[in-house]
């Protein structure tokens, strides 16, 4: 793959569901990171590690309007009397392409903020599950 060369701009991103955009969302944090397993042995000088698996993860925020039809189906996935279903075809794009982290997650919780100063606000956290992939449009 020949991934794009310069930097995405991120009034770009958006996060999708089965290639739909979320609307009303604002920006998304996505994170991977790797497990380690201590494999010092006594009389080691330093610690040393064993690569186990990695994860990925993260949340994505934006005002809160529950008519909106994937806004919908988040809040379901969560707040129904049986929450924790995965959620596939998850985009968290880069720019207006397809130049994208994609994958399935889990809701691990919604946040509504509510001020009399601003509009509703609304955050969801999630964790993949399984290995992600990184789409290129290039």
């Amino acid at each position: 793959m020949a991934y794009k060369e310069t930097e995405f701009h991120g009034k770009d991103a958006r996060v999708e569901k089965n290639d739909v955009a979320i609307s009303f969302t604002g920006d998304y944090t996505w994170n991977a990171t790797c497990a380690f397993a201590d494999s010092s042995a006594q009389g080691d000088d330093w610690t040393k590690s064993t690569a186990g698996q990695g994860s990925w993860s993260g949340s994505f925020n934006g005002s809160f309007v529950a008519g909106n039809t994937q806004q919908k189906a988040l809040m379901d996935n969560i707040v129904t009397a049986t929450p924790g279903v995965l959620l596939t075809d998850m985009k968290f794009l880069l720019d207006v392409s397809t130049n994208a982290f994609t994958g399935d997650i889990y809701i691990d919780s919604m946040n509504v903020t509510a001020s009399k100063d601003d509009t509703c606000k609304v955050s969801w956290n999630f964790h993949g599950n399984g290995a992600p992939t990184l789409t290129d449009a290039a």
